[in-house]
């Protein structure tokens, strides 16, 4: 009668124990998650000093592992004022080539797409002291020798500019930007023989930009921007098409502000999108007050159907903006700038790993001066290669920029090694004739060609040394993430916690077993185990109710007729988002309504058909928002 609440004490005290050791285990396990959560280290940090002023927009991979770069440039001889600048970079971020385009006296870069064995360039084009401005699409091969140019417009003599390009599944160039046309968005579809399949114009409120666009996995695309309310402010746009350009969604979204004055944040912007498994997320900026320079760094996720998932602000410095993000394994990535207000004082390059619902992971700021990264490519290995422009002070001089965060270590440039000439050999005797082997000679080694047709002469690029407190050396390879955390050991030896971790929980159990059959056995006629078997399956804790998480936007649509005849009135629905981390909740009461239009022209630029008054924009070379 003893022995058995004996052994069920016995029991309970294993189980504690096993307990107790994978309670340690968890807590190693989650220190480890808490370093995982450290800044990755910085692989490389260059800048492409051409002598006049530069800047990078945009990048792209391309096949072999390196980068082009596109953005804007001054010439050296002064012919034009600014010509678009395309530069390719290796996986280390070295220079390999680079060329210039020009179209009218000023022409100017502001993203870059991978196209099939080549690459197409955005931006637009106008003369000095024109208002007349026009897009520009360039299409150059693997080594930037131009293969076909285009400009275009949406209208005949307006001032039009496209500030993003993607490229389809069908390899066909959609473009992002808008027009002095009603200031509207405008987008327009090349072909790949630079054809236009359809050029539309959207403006759900006065004043309505697209920065941001990208094709959806279920066809059609996903273009983000702003545009302005009923109280005319500023809010973050997000509009999906179906393949031939109709609005199936046009979504507003504005943030709900800190103090009961004003509700909501004045000034709301989308500057890019990226496809994710639940929808979309986009990246921007919001401000209580536009005059201010106080401005904090913003992404949302929305489903499909334009319903808000998630909304978080991003803060760093006083004056911060994310202008590119790429979504990642359940996770997401974004890039822009930081500094301590609007002038440029204190800039620099910005870049975050966002988590599943849009908490930080982790936030570091690059470079100093006057910098900032304008876009991102993010690699196979989870590393971010980011571009932007670098100067020493707010107003100086910038050059071309490009920094590696994270992913697999670069192995640096390796040197044939100098063969050793091999020994003569010692003559056997003095009447011997003594043999000598001959001295090899270094092999001449090979000149990188830099880019062909009307690629200029490559300047050295300046490597600048990576520099701030949480910033670490690049480590050795772990063979993992192959980011090297701050304070690690490298990729060295030793038992990690979590190995040690779950050893523990072994060695603890076994023993328990062990104790456990020594228990119940006294004396050696014990005949073993009670038999108990098994046990109660874990349980399964999966996911919620599968619902999406979002309100689904309904899709009105109404059409009327103009006096052109090609205009379309459309409703949009405005989300209001809490401020801080939180979600929020939708505001279903706010509706904007849509005072804009959607205008066709099969292919303006060439035929001017199109008829259409000359008004004058307000389309900066500048991108919105700096």
């Amino acid at each position: 009668m003893e022995r058995e609440p004996s052994r069920r004490r016995f029991i309970r005290g294993c189980c504690l124990a096993g307990a107790g050791a994978l309670a340690a285990s968890g807590s190693v396990g989650g220190a480890t998650a808490s370093r995982r959560q450290a800044v990755p280290p910085t692989r490389w940090d260059r800048t492409y000093d051409r002598g006049t002023t530069a800047e990078a927009n945009g990048v792209a991979p391309a096949s072999d592992g390196g980068f082009v770069v596109a953005g804007t440039a001054e010439p050296a001889d002064g012919d034009t004022a600014s010509e678009i600048w395309l530069y390719k970079v290796d996986a280390a971020g070295r220079l390999e080539w680079q060329t210039t385009f020009a179209e009218r006296g000023v022409t100017e870069g502001f993203d870059v797409a991978a196209a099939g064995d080549g690459f197409v360039v955005a931006g637009h084009t106008h003369e000095e002291g024109s208002s007349e401005q026009s897009a520009i699409a360039v299409r150059v091969d693997g080594e930037g020798a131009e293969q076909w140019r285009r400009t275009f417009n949406a209208n005949p003599d307006t001032t039009d500019t496209m500030r993003a390009v993607s490229v389809d599944s069908e390899g066909r160039y959609v473009f992002a930007g808008w027009t002095s046309r009603f200031q509207d968005a405008w987008v327009a579809r090349l072909t790949p023989g630079q054809s236009i399949d359809w050029s539309k114009r959207y403006g759900p409120g006065d004043h309505n930009r697209l920065h941001g666009i990208v094709p959806a996995s279920e066809g059609g695309y996903v273009a983000v921007g702003e545009t302005d309310d009923t109280d005319d402010n500023t809010v973050g746009w997000a509009v999906k098409l179906d393949d031939e350009a109709t609005q199936i969604f046009s979504q507003q979204f504005k943030k709900r502000s800190d103090t009961a004055t004003n509700p909501y944040d004045d000034y709301n912007v989308f500057h890019d999108v990226a496809e994710t498994r639940n929808g979309f997320v986009a990246v921007g900026t919001n401000a209580f007050d536009p005059a201010t320079n106080d401005r904090q760094g913003w992404a949302i996720e929305f489903n499909v159907n334009g319903g808000k998932l998630w909304g978080k602000g991003i803060e760093a410095d006083t004056y911060t903006e994310l202008h590119s993000v790429t979504a990642g394994d359940l996770e997401y990535f974004a890039a822009g700038e930081t500094a301590t207000n609007g002038n440029g004082d204190d800039a620099r390059g910005f870049a975050t790993n966002l988590g599943i619902d849009g908490d930080t992971k982790w936030k570091h700021s690059y470079g100093s001066g006057s910098s900032e990264f304008s876009a991102f490519h993010l690699t196979d290995d989870r590393g971010m290669v980011c571009v932007g422009s670098a100067a020493d002070s707010a107003g100086g001089t910038t050059a071309g920029w490009s920094v590696k965060v994270g992913g697999a270590e670069v192995a640096a440039a390796t040197q044939s090694p100098t063969p050793s000439p091999t020994p003569s050999p010692t003559p056997a005797s003095d009447d011997s004739t003594p043999t000598f082997t001959p001295t090899p000679t270094d092999e001449p080694g090979g000149t990188d060609a830099t880019g062909g047709g009307t690629a200029t002469a490559a300047p050295t690029p300046t490597a600048t040394q990576s520099g701030g407190p949480e910033t670490t050396t690049p480590g050795g390879d772990d063979g993992g993430s192959g980011a090297t955390t701050t304070g690690g050991g490298g990729g060295g030896g030793g038992l990690s916690p979590a190995v040690v971790g779950v050893g523990a929980v072994i060695v603890a159990l076994g023993s328990a077993g062990v104790l456990y059959n020594r228990f119940l056995g006294d004396d050696e006629d014990a005949a073993g185990s009670d038999g108990d078997a098994g046990g109660a399956p874990p349980d399964d804790t999966g996911g919620g109710d599968g619902s999406d998480g979002g309100d689904t936007a309904s899709d009105v649509e109404t059409s009327e007729p103009d006096t052109e005849g090609t205009e379309q009135v459309q409703a949009a629905q405005t989300v209001v988002e809490n401020s801080g981390d939180d979600a929020g909740e939708e505001a279903g009461g706010d509706v904007a309504s849509d005072s804009g239009t959607e205008a066709e022209s099969d292919d303006a630029a060439d035929a001017g058909d199109t008829a259409g008054e000359s008004e004058p924009g307000d389309a900066s070379d500048d991108e919105s928002g700096e």
